[in-house]
């Protein structure tokens, strides 16, 4: 079965939960928010791969707090042009 099937998960808390696969059943994820559930079976491959998405993006966001690397780098080049000048 195919299909598109949108879930707007507006409260803050969310609960991730994986049932471990069972000789009969896949593994199977487990999305909950207040009296919400969504279940997904997945084999271990594709949960292998979902979580490398989710890592891939996760590492390619640029969070506030963490510095720009090539600003760091910037500034300690612009510092030992001064300090070679001076």
């Amino acid at each position: 079965m195919r299909g598109t099937h949108t879930f707007l998960l507006h409260e803050e808390t969310v609960d991730f939960i994986i049932d471990a696969e069972t000789y009969f059943n896949l593994p199977v994820l487990n999305i909950q928010q207040g009296g919400e559930c969504i279940q997904h079976h997945f084999s271990n491959e594709q949960l292998a791969e979902l979580e490398y998405k989710i890592r891939t993006y996760l590492d390619g966001i640029r969070y506030p707090e963490t510095p720009d690397q090539q600003m760091i780098l910037h500034a300690e080049c612009n510092e030992a042009i001064e300090e070679g000048i001076a």
